[in-house]
């Protein structure tokens, strides 16, 4: 790659990375392959969001579902029972903004 190339990779890539998150504190159920669980939705952006769950549980890969939605999602990190999401299928920006208005008005 070349100078001008590689910057602009790399300014995508770091504003890809600085979505904004909305932050939450709603419901919603997380599956991974060993189980279902309620947890706790705790922010949500178009590529990513961070859940709390009610016992500590290592994983790679979920389902993330609130709402009438869901994402795939893959772990990026986990401390204790917080769990960072990624999901390589950003969602909207209508599933996020109709979110967003649940999260402060519908609950």
């Amino acid at each position: 790659m070349c100078g001008m190339e590689q910057t602009a990779h790399l300014e995508h890539w770091i504003c890809r990375r600085q979505a904004p998150r909305f932050r939450l504190g709603m419901p919603a159920r997380l599956i991974t392959l060993e189980r279902h669980m309620t947890v706790r939705l705790e922010d949500l952006s178009e590529d990513g969001a961070s859940v709390m769950l009610p016992v500590p549980h290592a994983f790679t890969v979920c389902v993330l579902k609130w709402m009438d939605h869901n994402a795939f999602a893959e772990v990026r990190w986990i401390r204790d029972n917080a769990v960072g999401l990624h999901f390589p299928s950003p969602i909207s920006a209508a599933v996020l903004a109709e979110t967003c208005r649940y999260a402060r008005f519908g609950q």
